[in-house]
């Protein structure tokens, strides 16, 4: 074989080529092992912030009260990003300011966002639905905004309903997409929360007014009654009587009848005073006994506090496990607390062991429940004859003031000694 010409122009040696295909492995697994350093960022950054997101459900879960959602959403936005200072602000009714939803919260973010509103900056986030970020304008220097305020839509069906605010040191450039759509997942959280108190808030206060009118229709009522039947009776009797007591004075009668003239005077003076206690009764204003909206929650704290010495002393601790905002009742505090009395008379106090009593209201299916809890048993169960006596007395006056509330009363006993009493009051009342 005769070789003519060796063809060599940019041919890299064998032994070079060994070299550059060794660093170029090096570099791929420095790669590969950056990118998964990456990966394993990402992955635990994921992973803290949905925990984050899971946890706020949790603790939302048991918070009634807008004020401490608003709180408990700023604090959880401090875990997802760099936060000086936040705010949740709703529109007012007349979309002319936004009120914060935590009523003490008078912070300088308030004020400046509402500046923003009125300036209009904020129109551009409230029609884009997107996220603005506005430069703080008093930490401004030469090297720019050391602070910046976060600005996230709050939105029910398209409707404008406010701003959640976020003063923070993030910069627009280094705010991503991950921190945005974890703000977003517990802004909505939030907000579900929050219309969801609000709207019980206003089903309470449409029911407040409602039994205020039918509290005054039944009042006006039954004045409006007494007074027509009132009117009626004394001008039927009085204007006989006047009759009778003038023919007495003009008839000529004799001093032997006196006697007998003057017993028929008396009799008619009764008569007189019997009339002028209906005209009385018809007439005085019974604010002592008129029907009216009741926080039956109120009367029952109030009722606790002058009870809970009497039960330490007959060595039964008292616990008070009441339901926030629950509806107002058609009903008089002496009405309760002469429930609760003979509630308490039902239980036999004549108990060696430290026990316990529970009382407890909630609200369910248009329904007030208050249940009375005991460890002890009642005194129908005592075997004493004497306390069966007045455990009768006691269901009885209390079945007659549930008749008077329209609603349903009923005692359980459990197997292992202690006891419950129900009482179910009804919203809904008719209108006698």
């Amino acid at each position: 074989m005769i070789l003519h010409k060796e063809r060599n122009i940019n041919a890299i040696p064998f032994f070079e080529s060994l070299v550059n295909l060794s660093e170029y492995k090096e570099r791929a697994t420095e790669r590969k092992t950056e990118l998964n350093k990456i990966n394993a960022f990402l992955l635990e950054k994921y992973s803290f912030i949905i925990q984050t997101v899971i946890a706020f459900e949790e603790e939302a879960k048991y918070i009634s009260e807008p004020e401490m959602l608003a709180v408990k959403l700023g604090g959880y936005l401090r875990k997802i990003l760099p936060v000086k200072d936040s705010g949740l602000l709703l529109f007012d009714s007349e979309y002319l300011n936004l009120i914060p939803v935590n009523k003490t919260d008078e912070s300088k973010l308030v004020k400046t966002v509402n500046g923003f509103y009125k300036e209009g900056v904020l129109n551009m986030v409230l029609d884009s639905d997107k996220e603005l970020v506005v430069p703080d304008l008093e930490s401004y220097d030469s090297s720019g905004a050391k602070l910046n305020y976060l600005i996230v839509p709050v939105k029910d069906e398209g409707k404008n309903e406010g701003v959640l605010a976020i003063l923070t040191p993030v910069a627009k450039d280094k705010l991503g997409d991950l921190e945005k759509k974890s703000i977003r997942i517990l802004l909505n959280s939030a907000m579900s929360k929050i219309e969801k108190a609000n709207l019980k808030e206003k089903l309470n206060e449409a029911y407040n007014e409602l039994q205020t009118y039918q509290a005054k229709l039944s009042n006006d009522f039954r004045l409006a009654a007494i007074g027509e039947l009132t009117n009626g009776i004394v001008e039927e009797i009085k204007n006989p009587m006047q009759v009778i007591i003038s023919q007495l004075d003009l008839l000529n009668i004799k001093p032997e009848y006196k006697k007998e003239t003057n017993k028929i005077k008396r009799q008619i003076n009764k008569i007189s005073k019997a009339i002028n206690r209906l005209v009385k009764f018809s007439e005085i204003n019974h604010d002592e006994i008129k029907i009216q909206p009741c926080n039956i929650n109120k009367i029952i704290k109030e009722y606790f506090s002058l009870v809970k010495s009497t039960l330490e002393g007959f060595n039964l601790e008292g616990v008070l496990d009441l339901e926030n905002r629950i509806p107002s009742i058609l009903s008089h505090p002496n009405y309760i607390f002469q429930l609760l009395n003979n509630i308490f008379g039902l239980i036999n106090t004549e108990w060696n062991s430290r026990g316990g009593v529970i009382i407890q209201t909630r609200y369910k299916n248009n329904q007030v429940i208050l249940r009375i809890i005991s460890t002890n048993e009642l005194k129908k169960d005592s075997g004493s004859s004497q306390k069966e006596s007045e455990y009768k007395i006691n269901v009885n006056i209390i079945s007659n003031l549930m008749k008077r509330h329209e609603g349903d009363f009923k005692i359980e006993s459990f197997e292992n000694k202690g006891s419950a009493i129900v009482l179910m009051f009804p919203l809904k009342r008719r209108i006698r």
